[in-house]
């Protein structure tokens, strides 16, 4: 059979890696022939889009505009289509409508409450994003993925049955990290991620400067853009690359993942987290959303939600590196069994098929 995917973003994001290649991966191993139509190469948005201010932006989108009417023929004969969040970031949903009225067998899939704002982005283009593709896409398209409940729950309630498929971990490529167990270094606590997401970090940081008195840290992120707030943390930045993307996970003796409890944050998936337990580092997590489903307190890792929880959670694992040890290797096995590519596919390639067959049937 032939698939065609739609990505919405080059493959330096983790949900076209993730949610769209390692699926796609695999059904050609069985076969199939799977088109992913990703709107530029990497290097062009990291030139354009995110190096040359407005005017490169414009460029890059007028580009990806044309890029996608390019990309539109191969909806016409493909068995299913797969639409991995928005063709274009900005107005309303034109493409997307015209392949869908070129194509019944659509699947539309969800990892982030993109119908909410977002919390930290105060971009003048905001305005012009369409927080109502989420339900234009529930109305026009036969089946959803969703990557957890809440998600499916919204697309269900817009009258598209969801499936959930969390975003999935590769485990071939988070290989199990090994452990520096001297007490005589600094322990380091990792958050990678967008730069969009960096605010998160302050509603924790007073609990690091705090921790920062008693023993040696440091805070370890890696992103698109430095995390420079004025204090006295030891903080290093390094700006996240695709080719060390592993390395980032490695190399945290913690990793963190704060979040406020708000509606665009309910819907993240975790991903971050289930990165870091993929290749044994344990983890700290607020307890918003999916984050409360992952970790096994204790066991897997730790939920806090309140500054005493943070301070106490860090403070276990800062002081007991067999306990970091333990809860990192347990994480890993968790993940492999319950979140990973290898666990999620066969129902992944099953809802791909039933849509395929169900409109020609």
């Amino acid at each position: 059979m032939k698939f065609v995917f739609y990505a919405c973003e080059t493959r330096k994001i983790a949900a076209i890696r993730y949610r769209v290649n390692s699926f796609a991966r695999l059904l050609e191993a069985e076969g199939h022939r799977c088109i992913v139509c990703v709107p530029a190469p990497v290097f062009l948005r990291e030139k354009l889009y995110e190096s040359s201010g407005r005017p490169g932006k414009f460029v890059y989108l007028l580009l990806v505009l044309i890029v996608r009417l390019f990309q539109l023929p191969h909806a016409f004969f493909a068995d299913a289509v797969f639409f991995r969040g928005p063709l274009f970031p900005y107005g309303p949903p034109v493409l997307e409508w015209f392949i869908t009225l070129i194509n019944r067998r659509t699947i539309v899939d969800l990892d982030d409450a993109i119908w909410e704002p977002p919390a930290y982005v105060k971009s003048p283009f905001l305005r012009f994003m369409n927080f109502g593709w989420s339900a234009f896409m529930a109305k026009r398209c036969r089946h959803a993925v969703a990557g957890n409940a809440l998600i499916r729950d919204y697309m269900e309630a817009h009258g598209c049955p969801a499936l959930v498929i969390p975003t999935c971990i590769d485990m071939t490529l988070h290989s199990q990290k090994s452990y520096n167990n001297r007490v005589d270094r600094k322990i380091i606590l990792g958050w990678t991620g967008l730069s969009d997401n960096l605010g998160y970090l302050d509603s924790i940081r007073p609990v690091l400067e705090s921790l920062a008195e008693r023993y040696p840290l440091e805070l370890f992120v890696a992103s698109g853009k430095e995390y420079a707030p004025r204090s006295p943390l030891s903080i290093r930045n390094e700006v996240w690359t695709l080719e060390r993307e592993i390395d980032f996970l490695q190399e945290a003796d913690i990793g963190l993942m704060p979040l406020e409890d708000t509606p665009r944050a309910r819907g993240k998936c975790a991903f971050k987290a289930l990165q870091y337990m993929g290749v044994g580092t344990p983890v700290v997590l607020s307890p918003v959303g999916m984050n409360s489903e992952v970790v096994r307190p204790g066991v897997t890792g730790y939920l806090a939600h309140t500054p005493d929880e943070w301070e106490r959670a860090l403070e276990t694992l800062i002081r007991d590196a067999a306990k970091r040890e333990s809860l990192g290797r347990a994480a890993r096995s968790f993940v492999e069994e319950h979140y990973s590519i290898d666990a999620w596919f066969p129902a992944f390639r099953a809802l791909l098929l039933e849509v395929a067959r169900k409109e020609k049937s």
